[in-house]
């Protein structure tokens, strides 16, 4: 019993520390991607430039998980690449030398760095969430984990705001990010010397069932891939809510505080939608996949009641997406694959977002109203829905 306990102690802490490694990266970067597109615009970039380093810097983020994913399973050094991954944030802090020599071509490299280092790190990363967590329930693992990401990931854009609005400073601003960068990989640091054993599964899962994802890991993939083409993304919730403040309706305050509040849906519901998810396992994910389906007719409504019901429906969406979603792919795949299934995921989630984008997005356009999206997201959402149903049944 006391080496139960002793296990689930260690398991705590390896969760709860690589929690606060993510609640400081997230300082970093979730703080400076408010502030980057204005800065490349101080530094003299068009928009066509802005919009083409963003977006790159995000295809090569999602890429990067694929390639990340396979190289942390051939390799099995989890934790180096957990290292390199967050190492890479520091170009953020850096971020103010292209001031002073490159300009906005530097800064354009140092963004695009940042994101190769999201995407090498994050397979490796949540592979060993997984193999820590199997003593406490991956459920409640990765719902706590995205708890104390998401603490960082509103409070960082917070703060950027409130040194420019004092200092008007982008030196100061992205400088001060240092701190917080410094405490991260201090905090890394300490969770590998005391916990590297997480750096390989535990021996209850050291018989793995091949090198191949089973095909039941597969199905499960796609039903997460076309539930999120289905889903209405963020960026465009927001979009339509802009139509609220330009008919003055409400302040140009509206849209960030609407975007925290998903933040804020997302970051609690994580956790309990995790732990309800270590109780009865897949079946969480019919309501949150049921909910995709009615977001997009409603945030297509355009009236004030409809976005925010939308926007905190997407919210446990999301919720869900960051705990569930992963936790299942560690009950579904073996350790053998397990970073290369994680990869898979964040791919495919990646492109999923990126055509609900551009589908809903041309909806918008068009003109078309909430009917229209109603038929899109049904017949994709069942679809998805079918899917998990013949990998839950099992």
């Amino acid at each position: 019993m006391t080496e139960k306990k002793e296990a689930v102690r260690k398991a705590y802490m390896a969760v709860f520390m690589l929690g606060l490694v993510s609640l400081f990266g997230d300082i970093v970067y979730e703080g400076s991607r408010g502030v980057i597109p204005e800065y490349l615009k101080f530094l003299g970039a068009s928009a066509v430039v802005v919009g083409a380093v963003m977006g790159l810097g995000e295809l090569i983020s999602y890429v990067s998980r694929l390639g990340g994913g396979i190289l942390a399973d051939k390799t099995k050094s989890y934790w180096s690449l957990v290292f390199l991954g967050y190492g890479l944030i520091a170009a953020i802090p850096f971020l103010p030398i292209s001031q002073v020599a490159g300009g906005w071509l530097l800064a354009a490299v140092l963004i695009i760095l940042e994101r190769l280092g999201k995407g090498l790190r994050t397979p490796a990363r949540d592979t060993i969430i997984s193999f820590a967590s199997k003593a406490i329930g991956r459920g409640k693992a990765f719902g706590l984990h995205e708890l104390l990401d998401q603490i960082g990931a509103v409070s960082g854009p917070l703060v950027l705001a409130l040194i420019l609005a004092v200092s008007g400073s982008y030196t100061l601003a992205f400088g001060t990010l240092a701190i917080p960068y410094i405490i991260l990989m201090l905090t890394l640091y300490t969770v590998y010397k005391h916990l590297k054993v997480y750096g390989e599964p535990p021996a209850s899962e050291k018989k793995g069932a091949g090198g191949i994802l089973s095909k039941r890991t597969v199905v499960y993939i796609s039903a997460v891939t076309l539930n999120t083409i289905a889903l209405f993304p963020a960026a465009l919730i927001l979009y339509m809510a802009t139509n609220l403040t330009e008919a003055g309706i409400l302040g140009a305050w509206f849209i960030p505080v609407l975007y925290a509040g998903i933040q804020l849906v997302d970051a609690p519901l994580a956790l309990i939608t995790g732990i309800i998810y270590d109780k009865i396992g897949l079946k969480t994910l019919f309501l949150p996949f049921l909910t995709t389906i009615i977001i997009a007719p409603l945030v297509m409504r355009g009236d004030f009641i409809s976005i925010i019901i939308g926007a905190a429906l997407f919210g446990l969406v999301l919720g869900t997406k960051e705990s569930v979603y992963r936790a299942a792919i560690a009950d579904l795949s073996t350790p053998e694959v397990r970073a290369t299934a994680y990869g898979i995921l964040n791919t495919a989630v990646g492109v999923g977002s990126l055509i609900a984008g551009i589908v809903y997005g041309f909806m918008i356009d068009v003109g078309a109203g909430p009917l229209t999206a109603a038929y899109y997201s049904a017949s994709i959402g069942i679809a998805s829905l079918v899917l998990l149903f013949l990998v839950a049944k099992k």
